[in-house]
């Protein structure tokens, strides 16, 4: 435990092959900090330890002018630190070695607070939490930026989402952007050291729910691991940025799978899922041997159709148990694991988190019932032989998208009056749970936000009580939280110090309509539910008013929470902020850091809420920000770029409605330059179709009914500003070239794919017709913005 808890995030296989002592003492530097509350609280570990290095081989010959040098370097006297320039190299004796190791354990003895306080490396790492002790509420105000990288592979003229946090190992930032690519970057000057492309296929994006993103890559033993959209896994030699090996980890290519998740590694083994849940897809994660590629075990989420084999493990038959014999098992069932994944090294577990049903309503679904495992459930599995050792499901016969693949959180914390390993989840439903990760019990279950699927969460059973209202299987009703969730994809981070959880929550109800039926459609949404956000409708609508009749009053907003997972209470919430905003990270100096879809990046005070600072950059952010150090120099960085599931429509107060937006990741500094504000987004005008495209009436009647089916969910309206082209302003050679692009593909490398297995000719110009329809009002009312359409991840 000495080793993982003090020494520096990197593999250890013998204590004589420590990272060198450069390496070392930049390591620990920024430790020396917080010396003063923690070195009188272990001085016999202190001297045992010292003794411990004395043994080290680099120990040697470590130059050194005086231990006076030592102490000044491990305190961080930069005044001193052109006095080591002398140094010379010179044997040391025993009691000179324990001297000096004593004076190196100073630092170390800060680390070792440091871990009591907020776990082990990898603990961190699920929470987001980084020792960046240098930036502080003081100074964090003279924040400017070192470098910025731009040079983001583009396909055509779509600008993608930007999902991803950077991570650095030894000097060099890995990051991915769309299209599943991966870039080295020199983490101190942002230079490029290589980029590698997996050439996915365009055609692929159709595949999609919510845009070409990737939220992240893995880095292990001098590998860099990326999952791409069309579902291969693959290893990268960290150093050059060849390809290791890579291996297709899709089961069924017929079906609509794609991966946008950041892989995990878990001990010897990568894991990763896909999503597709959307769709008509069936939900699993692998597992792959880390040197080989080499498939080590595949656990499925739901059960398939009984009529195509055997259960492939126990776990699928024990789930088989909780679903209809009926169940719609042409459409997938759902369940994907496409986000959150990972790993305790303590006890060699990986958390699976688990998504919708396929299609969404229970009904539909499952007519008989059932709480449908492993629906909407955090798994932990061994990491090793992919057997479950306990699951918890958060949303039984899940009816509302309400996934539970947000990110999971390893911490050790006191509660009631115990030590307990946990791991902590706030997902889609509105609840924020605390589970026992070692035996699986539920310790707590409150609201983070507005709920009303649900009074509470027995903490006996572990079930949530269900209430009349969740119940749209008979006619809409307007429930809380909406599709998108009380909390998505972007993380939540967590400080041990403060005790506190700080989610970026999402504050909106929805509708819910149940379809009549819901047919299997290839490479389609088939959700089997309607709904829209009633704050963004006519407040005056007969229909509406009625739903929202004796319900809390709707919202469409997004605020930063800062939740006590111990008492299950809100300790501070920010002032409002645009909806679909960015993840969150937290400091070991007590900053809290989020950005926004407004393109603003915010430093708020851990404890107070107290907004510190504010970095305007114009552009949306959706990942979550890092810090890291380099020679000495820390800085925070946070990728930049609007898209994922509102790609096809930006709101009022989106950076991206007014300004471009291209992919970027900025990286800041204390001194740093003047931050560059991105620029004015060009407008063009509403362009008449040629009039040999315009149909009669019935063809533009009929082309409406198809748009809303094939096109709308990337193409929105004619008024609206997305990222995907607007229809109603294609130029006269793109009219011309109008059926080669929809059944042709002839913009299937940009992402428009090919439409001819489920579009004919005449469908195609009927949909022309529509398109070229002079414009007589605002938007038709059939042309609802994306986000009414389909789920939001």
């Amino acid at each position: 435990m000495l080793c993982r808890n003090f020494l520096p995030p990197v593999h250890i296989k013998r204590l004589d092959a420590l990272p060198s002592p450069d390496i070392y003492l930049r390591w620990v530097k920024p430790c020396v900090q917080i010396i003063s509350p923690t070195i009188s609280r272990a001085p016999d570990q202190l001297y045992c330890v010292a003794v411990w290095f004395v043994r080290l081989p680099w120990l040697e010959t470590i130059s050194m002018v005086s231990l006076e040098t030592a102490v000044r370097h491990f305190s961080g006297h930069e005044a001193n630190a052109g006095k080591t320039n002398n140094m010379q190299r010179v044997p040391m004796s025993g009691v000179s070695k324990l001297l000096l190791a004593s004076a190196m354990l100073l630092g170390l003895a800060a680390c070792w607070g440091e871990a009591d306080r907020n776990g082990n490396a990898w603990m961190r790492e699920t929470a987001h939490y980084y020792p960046a002790s240098d930036i502080t509420p003081a100074n964090v105000d003279e924040l400017g930026t070192a470098w910025e990288f731009t040079d983001f592979v583009v396909r055509g003229s779509t600008h993608r989402g930007v999902q991803a946090t950077p991570v650095v190992v030894d000097g060099v930032m890995y990051v991915s952007g769309p299209w599943s690519v991966v870039y080295a970057l020199d983490a101190k000057t942002g230079k490029q050291i290589w980029q590698y492309d997996p050439d996915v296929d365009g055609q692929h994006a159709r595949r999609t729910c919510c845009d070409v993103v990737n939220r992240g890559v893995a880095v292990d033993d001098g590998v860099v691991y990326v999952a791409t959209l069309d579902g291969y896994l693959v290893g990268i030699d960290a150093k050059t940025g060849r390809e290791n090996w890579k291996t297709d980890t899709i089961t069924d290519r017929t079906r609509s799978y794609a991966i946008t998740g950041a892989p995990r590694v878990a001990g010897g083994n990568v894991v990763i899922g896909n999503g597709g849940a959307e769709m008509g897809v069936r939900g699993y994660a692998s597992a792959f041997d880390k040197k080989t590629g080499k498939l080590a075990w595949r656990f499925f989420i739901v059960p398939g159709d009984p009529e195509a084999g055997p259960d492939e493990h126990p776990e699928v038959t024990e789930a088989r148990a909780t679903w209809d014999a009926k169940s719609r098992w042409d459409l997938g069932g759902g369940g994907t694991a496409w986000d959150s994944i990972v790993y305790d090294p303590d006890t060699n577990t990986v958390y699976i988190g688990t998504g919708n049903g396929s299609p969404h309503p229970i009904w539909l679904r499952s007519p008989a019932g059932g709480d449908n495992l492993y629906l909407s459930s955090i798994l932990a599995l061994d990491a090793d032989s992919g057997r479950k050792k306990w699951h918890y499901q958060t949303t039984p016969s899940d009816s509302w998208d309400y996934t539970a693949t947000q990110n999971m959180i390893l911490a050790d914390i006191e509660f009631d009056g115990k030590p307990r390993k946990v791991i902590m989840q706030a997902p889609k439903n509105g609840f924020f749970y605390v589970i026992d990760r070692v035996s699986g019990e539920l310790l707590s279950a409150e609201k983070y936000t507005t709920v009303t699927w649900a009074d509470r969460v027995d903490l006996k059973t572990g079930r949530p009580v269900i209430t009349a209202q969740s119940n749209f299987s008979d006619g809409p009703k307007l429930i809380w939280p909406s599709q998108a969730g009380g909390h998505n994809w972007p993380p939540m981070a967590y400080n041990a110090e403060e005790g506190l959880v700080y989610i970026p929550v999402l504050e909106a109800p929805m509708t819910f309509e149940m379809h009549d039926k819901q047919d299997y459609r290839p490479f389609s949404i088939i959700q089997g539910v309607g709904g829209s956000f009633p704050a963004l409708a006519d407040p005056n609508d007969p229909a509406l008013v009625k739903l929202v009749q004796g319900q809390p009053e709707p919202k469409f907003e997004q605020v930063l929470k800062a939740w006590n997972p111990k008492t299950g209470k809100i300790e501070w919430t920010s002032k409002v902020m645009p909806f679909w905003s960015g993840g969150v990270m937290t400091t070991s100096s007590g900053l809290v850091v989020q950005g926004s879809s407004d393109g603003h990046l915010t430093f708020y005070d851990a404890k107070s809420g107290a907004v510190l600072h504010r970095i305007n950059i114009g552009t949306g952010i959706m990942a979550a920000p890092m810090a890291y150090e380099v020679d000495g120099t820390q800085y925070i960085a946070v990728a930049a770029g609007f898209g994922g599931a509102f790609n096809s429509f930006f709101m009022e107060g989106w950076a991206a409605k007014t300004r471009e937006n291209n992919a970027r990741l900025l990286v800041f500094k204390l001194g740093g330059e003047k931050v560059r504000l991105a620029g004015p987004r060009p407008t063009r005008p509403l362009t008449a179709a040629p009039v040999k495209f315009r149909g009669n009436a019935a063809q533009v009647e009929r082309g409406a009914t198809l748009y809303v089916q094939n096109c709308a969910r990337c193409h929105a309206g004619p008024e609206e500003s997305g990222s995907y082209p607007n229809l109603w302003k294609m130029t006269p050679e793109t009219h011309e070239a109008f059926n080669d692009i929809v059944l042709g593909g002839a913009f299937a490398y940009a992402g428009m794919a090919s439409f001819s297995d489920v579009l004919s000719p005449t469908d195609a110009r009927d949909i022309h017709a529509f398109l070229a329809k002079p414009l007589e009002s605002k938007t038709p009312d059939n042309q609802k913005p994306a986000a009414e359409r389909k789920s939001l991840h």
